[in-house]
C-alpha cells in the first residue's frame, strides 16, 4: 500500500522547509494522502476535501502547503516521475547488458510493490490523454528515452543486443513491470493468492527478467567476445 514513503524517499519540488520541520512533516503528509486519493478517483474525482482529511488537518491548512488541487498534483506527477526516473541506476555502455536488465527490472518492479499507487497515478494521468504532465512527456521524458536509449544503440552495435529501437524496448520494460501494480486486482484473482507481495512479486521479478533478456536478445561480452 502507499504511505508517506513515497512522500520522504525523494524531495519534493516545491518543498520550501527545513527538512524534519513540521513544515517538511506536514507538507511530506499532504502528499502522501493526495497520492492515494489521486490514484483512486483520478484528477477531476479527487476532492481537495478527501486530501486534507486522510492528511489529519483542516482545508485551510493544506492549502497553506499547496495552494490549489492543480498545484498538488503536479508535484505528485513530478515526486512519481523522479523516482522512477532515477530507479534506472548505472546504465552505461560499458556494462553487462544482461546485468543492467536485471538490476533496472528488479527495481521497477521493487516501485510496482512498494508504490502501486504511484504507479496508477501515472497510468490515469495517461489515459486521460496527460493533461498535466504532457509537455513533460514531449519534453523532458523524451530527451531522456533518447539519452539512455543511446546505450541500447551502442549494444546492438556491438551484438550484445537485438535490433530493437530504443523508445520501444523502454516501453515494453515499463509495461511488463508496472502491470504488476496496475493491475494488482486481475492478476491476484486469476492466481488466487493470499499475499499478493509475497506470493507475486519474487516469481514475477524472475520471470520478467528472464524473459526480456532473452527477448532483447542480450548477450555477455565475454561470451560475445569469445
Amino acid at each position: 500500500m502507499y504511505s508517506k514513503q513515497l512522500a520522504s524517499a525523494i524531495d519534493a519540488p516545491s518543498n520550501r522547509f527545513k527538512a524534519g520541520s513540521l513544515g517538511d512533516k506536514n507538507h511530506r503528509k499532504v502528499l502522501a494522502a493526495a497520492a492515494k486519493v489521486f490514484s483512486r478517483k483520478g484528477y477531476n474525482g479527487a476532492r481537495v476535501d478527501e486530501i486534507a482529511q486522510l492528511a489529519g488537518m483542516s482545508k485551510p491548512n493544506m492549502l497553506y502547503y499547496f495552494k490549489t488541487k492543480h498545484d498538488l498534483y503536479r508535484v505528485v506527477m513530478e515526486d512519481v516521475l523522479s523516482l522512477w526516473l532515477n530507479s534506472i541506476g548505472d546504465f552505461c555502455k560499458e556494462a553487462e547488458p544482461a546485468e543492467v536488465m536485471a538490476q533496472y527490472v528488479a527495481k521497477k518492479m521493487q516501485l510496482s510493490q512498494q508504490y502501486p499507487e504511484a504507479s496508477r497515478i501515472i497510468a490515469m494521468e495517461l489515459i486521460s490523454g496527460s493533461p498535466v504532465i504532457g509537455d513533460y512527456l514531449r519534453t523532458g521524458l523524451r530527451d531522456w528515452v533518447a539519452d539512455k536509449g543511446a546505450v541500447f544503440l551502442q549494444w546492438q552495435a556491438e551484438g550484445l543486443m537485438e535490433p530493437i529501437e530504443p523508445a520501444h524496448a523502454f516501453f515494453i520494460i515499463w509495461a511488463t513491470t508496472q502491470t504488476y501494480a496496475d493491475f494488482e486486482s486481475q492478476i491476484g484473482a486469476v492466481l488466487a493468492v493470499d499475499d499478493y507481495n509475497a506470493d507475486v512479486y519474487p516469481t514475477a521479478t524472475k520471470l520478467v527478467t528472464e524473459v526480456l533478456i532473452r527477448g532483447f536478445g542480450l548477450k555477455s561480452r565475454t561470451t560475445s567476445s569469445s
